[in-house]
């Protein structure tokens, strides 16, 4: 059977592992995954997705700006 590591690293600890995976590929294989965070606020009606920049209201798309404050 065989086993699941689960690691969740800063960059500067993804570059120690890195060395450590390629330190004992020699021995086993092994098959780093890298899955990328993914950032979504749900509210009743709302979903905020981060990482696209987008935001639904009742499933529709709705048109943000990166503008903020009220135009004087």
């Amino acid at each position: 059977m065989g086993k699941l590591i689960l690691l969740t690293l800063n960059e500067q600890e993804e570059k120690a592992i890195d060395k450590i995976i390629a330190a004992i590929n020699n021995y086993i294989q092994i098959e780093p995954i890298q899955i990328a965070p993914v950032s979504i606020l749900s509210f009743p009606g709302l979903e905020i997705r981060q990482h696209q920049r987008r935001v639904f209201q009742n499933g529709e798309e709705i048109d943000i700006t990166r503008l903020t404050g009220h135009p004087s």
